[in-house]
């Protein structure tokens, strides 16, 4: 099942609209919505033409108010902009949330627009990405297994493990990398399984996933 995520901004007319298009486009797993705290009621035409000349663009993003997607069940909430952040909705149950601000292209040359497109698909959407992996640790009997779900692909992790394997790891230290005898990836995306073999603790490992610049962004 497709993660769910909403970008809210104010007018909901560029910003939300371009990084909704680009989620939709560019993550697989991922359905984003957006809406505004004050809609314009209107896309802003350079965002609807820099989405579409970049095959992104699709015929139901509107503006639009958040009470027309009441009925979703959303993962994660993005404000892109100051105001949104400081009057986000208070939800029925708790949903993570997070704030990834980008300047206003409304009332500037198109190239403002070009810039935040260049932006937002460059520095959101790996944030988003990072946002929605689950990671659980477990102490077995070997060492510790960490299930990854979510929005993870096995290369990732397998990316991870060869930093560890070469020295070029900055998350565990070098107590922790002598505990560990071996380290095997199992799974497929969406679901993956880290297994390290040796006297290590379930803290050590949660402490080095917290510092990973594999999957934290």
């Amino acid at each position: 099942m497709d993660k769910k995520v909403l970008i809210l901004c104010t007018g909901n007319s560029c910003r939300s609209i371009i990084a909704e298009a680009l989620i939709n486009k560019e993550l697989e797993g991922v359905s984003a919505f957006s809406s505004g705290v004050k809609p314009s009621g209107k896309v802003h035409p350079d965002a609807k033409k820099i989405l579409e000349e970049n095959d992104a663009w699709r015929d139901g993003y509107h503006s639009k108010t958040l009470d027309t997607l009441d009925a979703i069940d959303f993962d994660l909430v993005v404000t892109v902009c100051d105001h949104a952040k400081e009057s986000c909705p208070i939800f029925p149950k708790e949903i993570k949330q997070m704030h990834v601000g980008f300047e206003d292209p409304d009332g500037k040359s198109y190239e403002a627009f070009e810039s935040t497109f260049k932006e937002i698909k460059e520095i959101l959407l790996a944030k988003v990405k990072s946002a929605l992996i689950q990671k659980n640790v477990f102490k077995t009997d070997s060492g510790v297994k960490i299930a990854f779900s979510g929005v993870v692909a096995k290369q990732q992790i397998i990316k991870m493990v060869e930093n560890c394997a070469t020295g070029s790891c900055e998350c565990m230290t070098d107590e922790t990398k002598k505990k560990i005898t071996d380290m095997q990836v199992v799974g497929e995306d969406g679901n993956v399984e880290l297994n390290l073999t040796g006297d290590v603790a379930k803290e050590e490992i949660e402490a080095a996933l917290a510092r990973s610049k594999v999957i934290n962004v």
